[in-house]
């Protein structure tokens, strides 16, 4: 929420460009203190400034205390609504905000560590930019100071030197990216060994085999084939027989069941009026011969 605040007042004071705000600020320090609450440094600032504030390492705490006033109410309590304190990295542009509290005297005071710094642009060391954003809807425009610069230095490795680490954005905290998905497709089902599957192609085709070796056994010949009117139904019938079979090929090689049931149905019953008017015939002319 900070963060989102402090954005807006930055956008806000790009638009109003060169405007001057209505906003006065007095009695500007900055002030780098010890763990104890020692001041180790303190620069009254009296206007936008560039002057070296200071070392900020990781056992001191940087605090910048001010007061505010309105032009268009010089005599009245103004309490300003948001004052950011805003470090900027120099050499990356990543920006840290510190909201300023109210202090008992009525001043108001923002502090900064190391470790804060951290949490929001990571461990980026070197110089950065300081400066007090303030902003308040009775103001015409919010009001941005410079202080300086300061040297912000991170908790050292064991070898004294400051840890590396790259430009860091504010929104890889919240867009992290998420664990790679894996998909886990369907395994294959087991499938039988060739030799399986081409001894059980052999049995299904063995009655096919049978029948033509018995038939030339037998001394099959088409002598007695049906001639005349009956020729027709007895072709239709053979021919019918095959195409079942080629059928049965078809569905083997590249149809599917849906597609072969009705091809099929259609086929039996043609070959089975076929087969009927056939049979009809023969045992008429077996009686005949009788």
């Amino acid at each position: 929420m900070t963060r989102a605040l402090a954005a807006y007042l930055a956008v806000a004071l790009l638009i109003a460009g060169a405007v001057a705000s209505d906003i006065t600020l007095a009695d500007v320090s900055v002030s780098l203190m010890e763990a104890s609450g020692s001041i180790v440094a303190s620069t009254s600032v009296t206007g936008p400034s560039t002057a070296n504030l200071g070392t900020l390492d990781h056992t001191r705490t940087l605090k910048v205390s001010l007061t505010t006033s309105l032009s268009a109410a010089p005599g009245e309590d103004f309490r300003p609504q948001q004052v950011f304190l805003r470090l900027t990295c120099r050499s990356s542009q990543d920006a840290a905000y510190f909201a300023a509290v109210k202090a008992k005297d009525g001043t108001l005071y923002a502090t900064a560590k190391s470790a804060d710094i951290q949490k929001q642009v990571g461990l980026q060391s070197g110089a950065y930019t300081a400066a007090i954003i303030v902003g308040d809807t009775r103001a015409a425009q919010p009001l941005l100071w410079t202080l300086g610069e300061v040297q912000v230095l991170h908790a050292p490795l064991d070898d004294g030197s400051q840890p590396a680490a790259a430009p860091y954005r504010a929104i890889d905290r919240t867009h992290k990216p998420l664990l790679e998905i894996v998909h886990m497709h369907r395994l294959p089902e087991r499938r039988a060994p060739a030799v399986v599957s081409v001894l059980f192609t052999l049995v299904a085709a063995a009655p096919v085999a049978i029948y033509v070796a018995v038939a030339l056994q037998m001394g099959a010949n088409l002598k007695g084939f049906p001639s005349g009117g009956g020729f027709l139904a007895a072709a239709g019938f053979h021919l019918g027989l095959l195409s079942i079979l080629g059928l049965y090929l078809l569905f083997w090689l590249r149809l599917t069941m849906v597609q072969t049931l009705p091809m099929l149905a259609v086929l039996s019953a043609v070959t089975a009026a076929f087969g009927s008017t056939t049979l009809k015939q023969a045992t008429g002319r077996g009686s005949k011969l009788e």
